[in-house]
């Protein structure tokens, strides 16, 4: 069965891959961020995300064979840290890994430090566009005022390049909200960390 679906926070899709463990699906694949592909099972599975930075092909390696030792299957993930790691092994009651709440740390700095960086480039892309242009988006002189085919020949030609201008606001809306999302949760990665000392 393949299924598509995106999230956004990794602890939401880590619940909803565990829902399809218990509904007696197992993740097989996971080939993108979006398409999970699942096979139905009798066993009762348990399924978790591990967030790693860029690892060299020996501890790659050193890795892999650590969680295989210890049951788990690998489904998704490389050595250059782009992706998390996804683990599916058979329920046993020793079902979380063991470097959980560390790596969710440093996943939320990377998040932030990305979504952070790509907010400021949009921000400032969308400042200085504001102040070229005057905020317009469509720059064809007389644009408006003409009529016909003339018009939509113009507008068809300009409208992407519109589109180029438009919405790069829109980007900045939506890296910003990502950036304060896995602010939060860097925070509440942290704290867990600390009430567990």
């Amino acid at each position: 069965m393949k299924v598509y679906k995106y999230f956004v926070d990794p602890n939401k899709q880590e619940k909803w891959l565990n829902k399809m463990n218990d509904k007696g699906y197992k993740l097989i694949k996971n080939p993108m961020d979006f398409i999970f592909i699942f096979e139905e099972s009798d066993t009762d599975y348990v399924t978790r995300l591990d967030y790693r930075d860029r690892m060299s092909m020996e501890g790659y390696s050193e890795y892999l064979s650590i969680h295989e030792e210890l049951g788990w299957e690998h489904v998704r993930g490389g050595r250059f840290g782009m992706t998390p790691h996804t683990w599916t092994k058979v329920k046993d009651g020793n079902d979380e890994l063991f470097s959980d709440k560390e790596s969710k740390v440093s996943f939320y700095k990377r998040a932030t430090s990305y979504t952070g960086t790509f907010a400021i480039l949009f921000m400032v892309y969308t400042f200085i566009f504001f102040n070229s242009f005057d905020g317009e988006i469509f720059l064809t002189p007389g644009l408006f005022d003409m009529e016909g085919i003339m018009f939509w020949k113009a507008f068809l030609f300009e409208l992407p390049f519109a589109l180029m201008r438009a919405v790069p606001p829109f980007i900045f809306l939506i890296l910003a909200v990502m950036f304060l999302y896995a602010y939060s949760n860097l925070n509440k990665a942290k704290k867990e960390i600390e009430n567990d000392l």
